[in-house]
């Protein structure tokens, strides 16, 4: 029949389905809060997600993915007296050397240490790190100038008084810090022979994974921080040979996990066991990362979700409540030829526009509640097209499961009793 082959048409089903939700525009705009709701709740918890993703992942990678860092950890007084007992040294050029030498797929060792001295600044009082390095730190760290020159080889054999300025120490010391003047630490003169470029420093969630703020730094040659050692020696172990970092590149990013075994190994034996430093692997680490962001993914989508379940039941509620209504309408439909399955298609297709409806206006709420996010709690976040579509295709996917009863139910009444019904 020809009302039969309209039906099977997509618009009109559409505009039919169309023009029965306009004409209950309250029931219509409450059934949709429930997915509203849920599809914002999981816009906003994947671009959370998401975004602590990105931010773990920037702050690795900002250590480097084919480095190894072996740092020198704070003792108690109880951790000294064991590892004295066990003649550990602690962290010195030593291990650098035998890491160097033991490790057949370390390209490169660098190292640094950190100072106790103060900068004098004739403008106003400032407070740097002020750090000694070897020549090749800057380059294992990716660290640039924008000004002048980084130290070089040369500094470290003739024990230059030479130093570099983080951007913000710039800044802070104004012409003073002019690359050519003197810069004043402690009792001792040190010419500016460079600018480091401004580093965009994320702020990091744990100690393990803390990059360093090279923008509040003043770096100087590693063989120039002898002169501020108060005491020469510590039973008979320079002062001058204890580093606070030990940074180890490996050839390739697959050659880590091998090498930081190795180095294990080495500092064991060259310490006696003694727990006095901590090796540290930004791999393992991103590894690490992506497992628990991943879990914590699940946990979230899995809130959101059922969220979107609440809101489909509602929708299933209010569909359940017009079927209900327009019994009559059903069975004048049927009478006119549309089968079971086009009253289906059209209850459907009327639940389906529902929730994405629903969806459509849940992402936009989802857009503003990221930017509050992000704007007021000072989260990173990060709207994806992950973030973006799979709720819409949930929420469409909600719409046919609960959609789907009260369609069968519509479909199987029988046209004679719905006639009749009042």
């Amino acid at each position: 029949m020809r009302h039969d082959r309209l039906l099977k048409k997509p618009v009109k089903v559409i505009n039919i389905a169309l023009r029965s939700l306009l004409q209950h525009k309250l029931r219509t705009a409450l059934s949709i809060l429930g997915v509203i709701c849920g599809v914002m709740a999981v816009m906003t918890m994947i671009s959370i997600g998401e975004g602590a993703k990105r931010e773990s992942l920037v702050q690795i990678e900002q250590l480097g993915t084919k480095n190894i860092y072996i740092k020198a950890i704070a003792l108690t007084d109880m951790q000294k007296k064991k590892a004295m007992d066990r003649r550990s040294p602690g962290l010195g050029a030593s291990d650098a050397v035998r890491i160097r030498h033991e490790c057949p797929g370390v390209t490169d060792v660098a190292y640094l240490k950190e100072l106790k001295a103060s900068v004098m600044a004739a403008v106003k009082e400032i407070s740097p790190q002020v750090v000694a390095c070897s020549a090749n730190y800057s380059g294992l760290q990716s660290i640039h100038v924008s000004q002048g020159r980084s130290l070089a080889e040369q500094d470290m054999a003739q024990k230059n008084q030479v130093c570099v300025l983080g951007d913000r120490v710039v800044k802070n010391l104004g012409l003073q810090g002019h690359v050519g003047n003197f810069v004043r630490i402690e009792n001792h003169l040190f010419k500016v022979i460079g600018h480091l470029q401004r580093f965009d420093r994320k702020a990091a969630k744990s100690g393990a994974i803390t990059a360093r703020n090279y923008n509040e730094m003043v770096i100087i040659p590693l063989a120039a921080a002898a002169m501020f050692d108060e005491n020469p020696s510590i039973n008979s172990i320079p002062i001058s040979s204890e580093l606070t970092e030990i940074i180890v590149q490996v050839r390739t990013a697959d050659q880590v996990d091998f090498t930081a075994k190795v180095i294990r190994r080495i500092m064991e034996h060259a310490h006696g066991g003694a727990e006095d430093y901590q090796i540290v692997v930004p791999q393992e680490l991103l590894h690490q990362s992506q497992k628990i962001q991943r879990t914590f993914n699940i946990v979230l989508g899995s809130i959101a979700l059922i969220s979107l379940l609440v809101g489909g039941i509602g929708i299933m509620n209010i569909m359940l409540a017009t079927v209900s209504e327009r019994t009559r309408e059903i069975g004048i439909r049927r009478s006119l030829g549309a089968t079971q399955e086009d009253i289906i298609i059209q209850f459907l297709t009327e639940a389906v526009i529902l929730t994405f409806s629903g969806g459509l206006i849940g992402v936009l709420t989802g857009t503003v509640c990221v930017w509050l996010v992000s704007t007021v709690a000072k989260w990173t976040t990060a709207i994806t097209m992950l973030s973006l579509i799979l709720p819409l295709l949930t929420s469409i996917l909600i719409g046919i499961f609960f959609g789907l009863y009260p369609a069968y139910l519509a479909a199987k009444m029988d046209p004679i009793v719905a006639l009749r019904h009042e």
